[in-house]
C-alpha cells in the first residue's frame, strides 16, 4: 500500500484523479459525508489544495488488475473544517485509516477533529494515529463529540491548557489536572 497526495501533476491528471476520488467517496462514504462537505469536494481545485491546512490523500494498493483506491482522506483548516477519512469496506480494520491520519499529521504539521462518542471504530483509528483526547464538545442536538488533537509537538504546559475551539460559542468541557474526573497517567 502507498499513501499519495492528490495533486495536479500533469495535464489532465487532476480531472482523472479528482473524478476517481469523488467516485470512491460517493460509493463508500455513504452516511459519512455531509452535503456541505460533498459540495466542497465536488468543487475542489488544485489551487484549493495549496491552502494552508488543506490536504487530500489516497491510500492506493496494487492488485493483479492494477491500482485501486483503498482509502481516502481530506482535511481542511487543519481538520477543523472538513475532516474526512473513508476506507473501502474490504480494507477496514487493517490500519489504513490510521496511516492516512498519520500522514495527514505529517503533511499538515497539526490536526484536530471531532468524533462522536458512539463511533468506536473512528475513535480507535484516531488514537492509533496518535491523536489525544482534549475535551468534549456538545454537537448538534446535544450529542457529545470528543475533541481529538495531535499534541506531540506541544510543550508540557500547552498539553494541559484549553484545547482548540472549533467555532465561536461551542461549549468545551475539559477536566482540570488532579480533578476527580481526570484520568491519572
Amino acid at each position: 500500500m502507498e499513501i499519495r497526495s492528490l495533486m495536479a501533476n500533469k495535464e489532465g491528471s487532476w480531472e482523472r484523479q479528482h473524478s476517481e476520488f469523488l467516485a470512491f467517496i460517493t460509493r463508500f462514504g455513504n452516511k459519512v459525508v455531509s452535503e456541505e462537505a460533498s459540495r466542497y469536494l465536488r468543487k475542489l481545485s488544485p489551487k484549493d489544495l495549496t491552502t494552508p491546512g488543506t490536504s487530500l490523500l489516497l491510500a492506493v494498493i496494487t492488485s493483479e488488475d492494477g491500482e485501486r483506491i483503498a482509502g481516502a482522506s481530506c482535511m481542511t483548516s487543519y481538520g477543523c473544517g472538513i475532516n474526512l477519512v473513508i476506507v473501502h469496506p474490504l480494507y477496514r480494520g487493517t490500519g489504513i485509516g490510521s496511516k492516512l491520519l498519520m500522514n495527514q499529521i505529517s503533511a499538515l504539521g497539526r490536526l484536530s477533529c471531532l468524533v462522536s462518542l458512539n463511533n468506536i471504530s473512528s475513535l480507535q483509528m484516531c488514537f492509533r494515529a496518535g491523536l489525544s483526547a482534549r475535551g468534549l464538545i456538545k454537537g448538534q442536538g446535544g450529542r457529545p463529540l470528543l475533541l481529538l488533537e495531535d499534541i506531540s509537538d506541544l510543550s508540557p504546559i500547552q498539553k494541559v491548557v484549553s484545547p482548540t475551539t472549533f467555532k465561536e460559542g461551542d461549549p468545551v468541557v475539559t477536566t482540570r489536572p488532579g480533578h476527580i474526573d481526570s484520568i491519572s497517567k
